[in-house]
């Protein structure tokens, strides 16, 4: 009976994620942005763009891109900004512009127009404490009612603005002194205070999101903190993954309490030769396996030969390169098909059901995924669909591209409750 109830809790919140739904939710009809310059969090960036678009929200980031001292890596500097491990923002790359986000120079920049302002961390704060403007935007969007978030580092902005003084924050450990002679700092994951939100770290982005979604609707709570507690997710990493089809996933799971565990396997090619004899799996545009924000502390590494099928409830594969990865190794197949035959969840986005098709576990199933995938799926007996951001079938889950990852979690999510 419990179990019943936690799978009706997953199809009520979820709307039916293996049909196509709108996105909705306590930040429907507001329009968030996103304040970076250089150096910004590329794990929070892909996160919020994600989840806040997700609960509803028109998300735009808003690119302080005229500060050229800061530049950190000259052979990107034709960009206006970029983040710490190379993302861009204008647009994301395999993100569609006006589905999950939008962009604006800062210069263009309407502060009147937002309900919502985010500050991100990494070092882009560092730059925009520096720039009076970008202060005085902050202030503006403040006074104008709109509810004020920061991450990390982001509260140095939030403190050169003025807003930080006399409330109760957090913040990056880094800022714990200044932070608590100037108001009451909480070592705690997040804090508000009024309108104003803080985060202590990027494992936080998560709780964040919830925290930022409840300063609009006081009530939301669509039940997904630790709803995966004992659950085990095995995600492949592979080389040349899709970093947002990996990093997004892995951070949703442990909000909602399951233990991740990335899968490794030695690389059929090194696209990048400086990882070369370091046990480090390169994402394909700057993440990393292990990551470089997140603590190693909340996942676990292991080689895919030394996982067994006990270890784990479900496997996932993500997308970009790491399939082709997969598919001329060959241990990830035999894993994933073994977990099939075993009853265990298997999954995959984007070029993923390559992975999925070379295993057979695909024919008489309704799949999804990127178009590169379509003739995998169908010469192996599938049902290609790619209207539909997910589908479950049986044990079998499908996800089709970087903008459709949170319906593709709740597909995961749904399968893994219902076995």
């Amino acid at each position: 009976m419990k179990k019943l109830a936690l799978v009706l809790v997953v199809v009520l919140c979820f709307a039916l994620v293996a049909g196509a739904r709108e996105k909705e939710g306590p930040l429907s009809g507001k329009k968030i942005g996103l304040l970076v310059a250089s150096e910004f969090s590329d794990f929070q960036a892909y996160y919020l763009i994600c989840y806040l678009s997700e609960f509803g929200a028109k998300v735009e980031n808003i690119l302080v891109d005229w500060v050229k001292w800061k530049y950190t890596r000259p052979n990107v500097s034709s960009k206006s900004v970029t983040g710490m491990w190379d993302l861009t923002l204008d647009p994301v790359p395999t993100m569609g512009l006006g589905d999950r986000h939008t962009f604006v120079r800062f210069d263009d920049a309407d502060v009147n127009s937002y309900d919502g302002i985010v500050i991100l961390g990494g070092n882009s704060p560092d730059v925009m404490k520096t720039e009076q403007v970008v202060i005085d935007f902050v202030k503006a969007a403040y006074d104008n009612g709109a509810v004020i978030g920061a991450i990390e580092r982001g509260p140095y902005v939030l403190t050169a603005a003025g807003l930080s003084h006399g409330r109760k924050v957090t913040g990056y450990k880094v800022m714990k002194h200044i932070l608590a002679r100037i108001g009451e700092y909480l070592d705690q994951p997040v804090v508000r205070d009024g309108r104003i939100i803080t985060a202590r770290d990027t494992d936080a982005t998560a709780e964040f999101v919830r925290e930022f979604c409840r300063a609009f609707d006081p009530n939301f709570d669509c039940g997904k903190k630790d709803i995966l507690k004992d659950k085990r997710i095995l995600i492949v990493a592979g080389q040349d993954f899709e970093d947002i089809e990996l990093a997004v996933p892995a951070m949703e799971f442990m909000y909602r309490g399951a233990k991740v565990i990335f899968g490794t396997f030695p690389p059929p090619v090194v696209a990048r030769p400086p990882m070369l004899g370091l046990d480090v799996v390169m994402g394909n545009f700057g993440m990393s396996v292990p990551f470089q924000e997140i603590r190693d502390t909340a996942y676990t590494i292991a080689p895919l030969s030394k996982i067994h099928l006990d270890d784990f409830d479900l496997i996932m594969i993500p997308g970009a390169f790491c399939p082709d990865a997969c598919l001329a190794d060959g241990t990830p197949v035999r894993l994933l098909r073994e977990a099939y035959d075993a009853g265990k969840v298997v999954a995959a986005i984007c070029h993923g059901p390559m992975v999925l098709a070379a295993a057979d576990v695909v024919e008489g199933r309704k799949i999804t995924g990127w178009l590169a995938s379509k003739d995998d799926v169908e010469i192996m007996g599938g049902i290609w669909r790619d209207d539909l951001p997910a589908i479950v079938e049986g044990n079998v889950v499908s996800g089709r591209t970087p903008d459709d990852v949170p319906e593709f979690i709740d597909a995961m999510t749904e399968a893994l409750l219902a076995q």
